[in-house]
C-alpha cells in the first residue's frame, strides 16, 4: 500500500514536471517565432504641424505620472493644431519594471493601440510587473496569446534602445523631458503656455 502510494505520488510529480516543460517549451517557442514587426510610433495630431511636441517619458516614473493629465489635456486642446510624439526612456536603474512597460507599449503597437496602452500603463503605475501588463492588454481587448508572444520574447527591446540612444542624442538626463521645436522644455507645467507661444 505504501508503495502504491509512493508510486502514485511519483507519476503526479513527473505529470506536473512535464507539463511545466511543455508550457516553459511552448511560451518560448512563441516568443521566439514572434514575427520581426517594426510598426512606427504614431503621431498625435498632424505630422506635418509646423509646431512639434516630443515627450520622452517613463512609465514608471511618479513625475511623468503627474505630467501625463497635463499631456492629455494639450492633445484634447490643441489638436491637429501640433505634432506630438511620445519616446521612450526607462530609468532602469531606479525603475525596475520601466524597461519591459515600454517593451509593452511597443507589443499593443503592433495591435493599434499605442496611446491607449499608456494611458491605461499611467494608470496602473507603478504596479507594472508583468502580470500587470498582460493585464492591461486584455482590458483593451488585444489579441493576449499574441501580446505575451511579442513580450515574452523581448522583440521590442531594440526600439526602446533606439528611443534611448535618442534621448542621449537630445541630451535626456531624467524624465519627463519635452521638446517643442527642438527646444527643451524640462517643465511640464509650462508646456500649455509655451505650444501657444508657438502657435501665435
Amino acid at each position: 500500500m505504501v508503495t502504491l502510494k509512493k508510486k502514485t505520488i511519483k507519476r503526479v510529480v513527473y505529470v506536473i514536471v512535464l507539463l511545466l516543460v511543455l508550457w516553459g517549451g511552448y511560451k518560448l517557442f512563441a516568443g521566439a517565432n514572434y514575427p520581426d514587426i517594426d510598426t512606427p510610433k504614431p503621431v498625435f495630431g498632424k505630422a506635418d504641424s509646423s509646431v512639434k511636441v516630443i515627450e520622452f517619458s517613463d512609465l514608471q516614473c511618479p513625475a511623468c505620472k503627474s505630467a501625463h493629465p497635463i499631456v492629455q489635456e494639450i492633445k484634447d486642446e490643441f489638436g491637429d493644431k501640433i505634432s506630438f510624439q511620445y519616446y521612450h526612456f526607462p530609468l532602469r536603474a531606479v525603475h525596475p519594471y520601466a524597461q519591459k512597460a515600454a517593451e509593452a507599449v511597443e507589443c499593443a503597437n503592433d495591435q493599434g493601440k499605442f496611446w491607449e496602452y499608456i494611458d491605461a500603463a499611467f494608470a496602473q503605475s507603478p504596479n507594472l510587473q508583468n502580470k500587470n501588463l498582460n493585464i492591461i492588454a486584455g482590458q483593451l481587448g488585444l489579441d493576449t496569446e499574441l501580446f505575451d508572444a511579442c513580450l515574452d520574447s523581448g522583440a521590442k527591446k531594440k526600439t526602446v534602445e533606439g528611443d534611448l540612444r535618442l534621448g542621449g542624442v537630445r541630451n535626456v538626463q531624467g524624465t519627463p523631458t519635452f521638446f517643442i521645436n527642438n527646444r527643451k522644455i524640462e517643465n511640464w507645467n509650462t508646456l500649455k503656455a509655451e505650444i501657444e507661444n508657438e502657435l501665435r
